[in-house]
């Protein structure tokens, strides 16, 4: 279906972006860590769960993130990101009513959300192997809406203000601290508003869980 081959689509273009981004900077940077101790990078997963979004309440098929920044001080850090979310969510035959119009149909509801902008971190030890934090993001919301039916397919994009409150932990196994592990719990808002087929989204809610590595 279109929507599917979208979502392969934007899927695709994060996963090579991710691959360039660890390819250019993650690996050199790891293997010459000594040059620039400040700077980190985190590359990962998360599960993201929107909460009454108006358009696709399901879990996330898909969700990538990517984190960089450098601490100006031990234990504040300034930096950017970028997300990725897809779900796709079937909705079974019903009849849609608004006004004098009714539409008796099933349908796919599919949806993209690329989230990207600036971050703010503060970690309470940066010693040692275990080093928590507290973080938020502040950025822009791009989002993307389909529905597909048996003959017709109605879509609508739109952009938001996105803002992202973050606690989360790095555990580092070995003593050099080189490589670790990330995770992290957030909460994220986006000001994104579209109608489309008796279904509408007046901005966007989500909790959601990351699991990555750290460099």
């Amino acid at each position: 279906m279109d929507d599917a081959k979208r979502i392969r689509k934007h899927t695709g273009k994060m996963l090579a972006a991710l691959f360039m981004f660890a390819a250019c900077n993650i690996i050199p940077e790891t293997a010459k860590a000594q040059v620039n101790p400040r700077a980190y990078y985190q590359i990962g997963w998360q599960f993201d769960f929107p909460i009454n979004s108006g358009f696709n309440d399901k879990m996330n098929d898909l969700g990538l993130y990517m984190d960089a920044g450098y601490y100006l001080t031990p234990h504040i850090s300034l930096g950017g990101f970028v997300n990725l979310n897809t779900r796709s969510n079937y909705v079974p035959r019903q009849t849609f009513t608004e006004g004098n119009i009714s539409v008796n149909t099933d349908q796919v509801r599919s949806f993209i959300q690329v989230p990207f902008g600036a971050s703010l971190r503060y970690r309470f030890s940066w010693r040692s192997r275990w080093q928590p934090y507290v973080g938020a993001k502040l950025g822009v919301n791009y989002a993307e809406a389909e529905s597909t039916q048996q003959v017709y397919a109605y879509s609508d994009k739109s952009w938001g203000v996105y803002a992202s409150p973050e606690v989360g932990i790095n555990l580092y196994p070995f003593k050099q601290k080189y490589v670790g592990f990330n995770l992290a719990a957030y909460y994220s808002y986006a000001s994104n508003r579209s109608k489309m087929f008796y279904a509408g989204m007046d901005g966007m809610n989500n909790f959601g869980i990351r699991v990555g590595l750290t460099f």
